[in-house]
């Protein structure tokens, strides 16, 4: 297909009548002749359709496949939806490929488009995936998330070993406007885009008093004596356009929101009421069995408004979304959640927090870089002709000092993170265990490869850290030395072991292996279901742990002092700096421990402090921790019953289910609690249940359908 073809037909599936000013720039610097970009523009400025076009251009002219990185699955989620609606009629295949760590996916080979998570690619990487090879393009998608200390280190050593293992490979860079695109650039080989150009033009305010004065634009006055949020929102919904609020907590998310839901019902019409209704339905069933969460956020989308954060379970997220792309509920009160990727019709963002506590800093104020990407939220094509980003200040005085760092002031620069320790101990074990690096000078080379080392022209910085990673992951048995002469001088060049191999594979922290293995030698002298599980609690990837409260201390000194003699690790000393950690990780294990036992799960959530959200996303990393555990058990010879135990303890995590309940939640439909309803009414045994007739079951069950269902299973 020719270039003009491209460009006619991807303006076409993006019902646009012509390429904007940054699209044409990119064409005019390559995009479409394999050219290196980082494009740092506006959020909706059209950095997406770049890629569309480089991607076309590789599936059908080059034969080769595009993937598509992003730095969360909300957001690969929803550029697998979108391009598949565009470009399968294309005859294009297009994959989404995120979690699931353990795997080299040969699957994706038949696929021209493949949708990842950094993560993901990263350990089809490790894996040593065949069709790697095959890829011509590779989008990195929210670039400037080099910067975050969780996602930027993955990020930026993954794109140092594609640039390596694939060369010719096109890399397209994407992201808002950012302060130092070109060293970004220079470090990926790359041509810049910078532009401010939007085809909705987005302006800055500040409420104040009651007006909102928008730069450039317009002063609005809104109602005397009532709180700033109300009045924006009043504001907003008199113009029949929608709102979101940003947050520092998720209390304040969801206060605000219970707020906003007594003042715009006011503004819903009969068939809004009606589709909010059916919505709150599904959010309030979301879970098993509700939570008091489940049924606070239900009743807020009936009056047309949700919070959103963390705590959400997935599809609960996805639904907000959903009926707020249609345009019926009118407003979110969120954390930065919503702050990245996720495309949404929004005219107004309002940033009401703009500190936000960090530990051991108290609180801060947020950089102008996170404050931009919520103003970004505003402002969509085709819903909007300018969109607006608004700060709250208190007086005039704070009005001038919000005008002066946020409206006027410079972005801040985008770093690397690479240095974090947990983050160098996973990618070290897993350059050696590729054989991509086999000696300390090679390993250096490489991360004189990374954007830290183009940054810093030295990798001096981060020597010492390496060399003590070396250290620890050869005390492990993870990898192993050997002496070899090169050219007259010896050299010592680094060797994975069968287990460092699996480790890396497994894409846990080297630092969790260890202590899963020294867990192990303890575990022959006893463990129960609580001591694994605090075991399991004790990884990095269950960071943080759960924050304590007064209350919180009788039950966890009880659960020490009842478990003192099989616990998996060795005991800190009360008066260590450990020690408070310790009583962390407790509560946590308690916590996962009542669910492995039953509780319900709003007691669970009271209890413990958490929110549905947490305590789900803690059970899908365990349920990971427990197969990697499982999987370590095999290379260290573990006694079959312990490895028995563990795999009991996954199935047991997945349901939240006493060790009773096993052999019946094989069957589909029966979660923990129709299990529990059926074992009481002395049913243990799936054989016990084929004698029983369709009318019983449904008696226990309370369900006709679902005791229908089961009936067929057992035919």
């Amino acid at each position: 297909m020719k270039e003009k073809e491209i460009i006619k037909k991807i303006l076409e599936l993006n019902k646009f009548k012509d390429s904007n000013p940054v699209q044409k720039e990119a064409l005019e610097k390559g995009v479409l002749e394999g050219k290196n970009l980082v494009v740092a523009s506006l959020t909706s400025s059209g950095k997406t359709l770049i890629a569309e076009m480089a991607g076309l251009n590789i599936a059908l002219n080059e034969k080769k496949k595009m993937v598509y990185l992003c730095p969360l699955v909300a957001l690969a989620r929803e550029k697998y939806e979108d391009f598949k609606r565009k470009y399968e009629k294309l005859g294009i295949r297009i994959a989404l490929s995120v979690g699931a760590y353990d795997s080299a996916d040969p699957w994706l080979q038949n696929y021209q488009y493949i949708i990842s998570s950094n993560e993901k690619l990263d350990s089809l990487v490790r894996h040593g995936a065949p069709w790697l090879n095959q890829v011509g393009l590779i989008v990195a998608d929210e670039i400037h998330l080099l910067n975050d200390i969780s996602r930027g280190p993955t990020l930026e050593i993954l794109l140092t070993l594609l640039r390596q293992l694939l060369p010719r490979a096109q890399i397209l860079a994407l992201s808002a406007t950012i302060k130092n695109a070109q060293e970004i650039a220079r470090w990926l080989k790359a041509e810049v885009i910078k532009s401010n150009w939007r085809p909705v033009k987005l302006y800055y305010g500040i409420f104040v008093g009651n007006k909102i004065k928008v730069f450039g634009k317009k002063i609005y006055n809104l109602r005397k004596g009532f709180p700033p949020e109300e009045s924006i929102a009043e504001d907003t919904l008199l113009m029949k356009k929608q709102v979101i609020f940003f947050l520092s907590t998720r209390r304040n998310t969801e206060a605000l929101a219970e707020r906003m839901a007594k003042i715009v019902p006011a503004y819903l019409d009969f068939r809004e009421k009606i589709e909010l209704e059916k919505v709150a339905k599904k959010i309030e069933k979301a879970l098993e069995s509700p939570t008091s969460q489940c049924q606070k956020l239900a009743q807020c989308v009936r009056n047309g408004v949700a919070f959103y954060h963390a705590g959400l379970v997935y599809s609960q997220k996805a639904l907000i979304e959903e009926v707020y792309k249609k345009r019926i509920l009118k407003v979110i009160t969120s954390t930065t959640a919503l702050a990245y990727g996720v495309n949404l019709p929004n005219f107004r963002a309002v940033v009401r927090d703009i500190k936000r506590y960090s530990p051991g800093l108290g609180s801060i104020y947020l950089p102008i870089l996170e404050v931009q990407q919520m103003f970004g939220r505003s402002g969509r094509p085709q819903f909007d002709q300018w969109g607006e980003g608004i700060l709250i200040a208190k007086n005039k005085k704070e009005e001038r000092e919000l005008k002066e760092h946020y409206i006027k002031g410079e972005l801040e620069e985008i770093t690397s993170k690479i240095s974090e320790e947990s983050a160098l101990r996973m990618h070290t074990l897993a350059l050696i265990s590729s054989r991509f690096c086999n000696s300390e000078r090679e390993l250096m080379e490489f991360f004189s490869k990374t954007f830290f080392g183009s940054r810093f022209g030295s990798t001096i910085l981060i020597y010492e850290k390496v060399k003590k990673i070396l250290e620890f992951l050869e005390d492990c048995q993870f990898i192993k030395s050997m002496e070899i002469m090169t050219n007259d001088e010896s050299e010592i060049r680094f060797l994975p072991t069968k287990l460092g191999k699996r480790i890396s594979e497994l894409y846990i922290d080297p630092l969790t292996a260890f202590q899963f293995i020294e867990g192990m030698k303890i575990a022959f002298s006893g463990f129960n279901d609580f001591t694994l599980l605090h075991l399991l609690t004790t990884s990095t990837e269950m960071k943080p742990a759960l924050n304590l409260r007064a209350k919180d201390l009788p039950g966890i000194e009880e659960a020490i002092a009842k478990n003192e003699e099989i616990f998996l690790i060795p005991l800190p000393d009360p008066f260590d700096e450990e020690y408070e950690e310790f009583l962390r990780e407790i509560k946590l294990a308690l916590s996962l421990f009542s669910w492995l036992n039953e509780a319900r799960e709003e007691e669970i959530l009271k209890n413990f402090g958490m929110t549905p959200g947490e305590l789900h996303s803690r059970l899908e990393i365990l349920d990971w921790l427990c197969y990697s555990l499982s999987e370590i058990g095999k290379i260290i010879r573990l006694p079959r019953e312990i490895k028995r135990e563990i795999k009991k303890l996954r199935v047991r995590l997945n349901y939240g289910i006493k060790e009773e309940l096993l052999s019946l939640v094989r069957l589909k439909g029966i979660g923990r609690i129709r299990a529990r309803l059926l074992f009481d009414a002395g049913i243990d045994k799936i054989s016990k249940l084929k004698k029983k007739s369709l009318q019983e079951i449904s008696k226990i069950l309370k369900s006709f359908a679902i005791a229908k269902k089961i009936k067929k299973q057992l035919e």
